[in-house]
This record gives C-alpha cells, structure tokens and sequence, in this order.
C-alpha cells in the first residue's frame, strides 16, 4: 500500500505547476516538522493559504447579532 500511495503522490505532483509545487513542498516541509504530529493539515492549510485571516477579519467585521439561533436559521 505504502508504494501505491508515493506512486499516486508522486503522479499528482508531475502535474502542479512551479507555483502550486513550491506551496505543496512548503506544506509537507510543515508536516513532517512536527515529531509529535500535533499539528493538524486543516490548521496549516489554513494558516498558508490566508484564509485563516480573512475569517478572523469576516469575525471582526461581523455586526454583532443578539439572537444568533434566528440568525442562523436565516443563512
């Protein structure tokens, strides 16, 4: 199995581009870092592609809302 998977990765990898391949390498660089593996993919994804910024931003924007069950139910 453990073949299988380098044979799959390394096909997906023949097909990112320079740009998508330097932010991949980053984000294994990231995973393999952690001896513990306390770090979860999502967290880091997150945190690279700046969308964890940008809800924090959305959060702050947000207007504040007294009765969010009525609120959700109207998303």
């Amino acid at each position: 199995m453990t073949t299988n998977i380098r044979d799959k990765t390394h096909e997906a990898v023949d097909k990112l581009s320079e740009t998508q391949l330097t932010e991949v390498l980053r984000f294994v660089e990231l995973l393999a870092s952690d001896p513990h593996n306390n770090i979860e993919p999502e967290e880091i994804w997150l945190l690279m592609s700046g969308n964890l910024k940008r809800m924090v931003d959305e959060i702050e924007d947000a207007p504040p809302v007294d009765d969010w069950r009525s609120h959700l139910h109207g998303l």
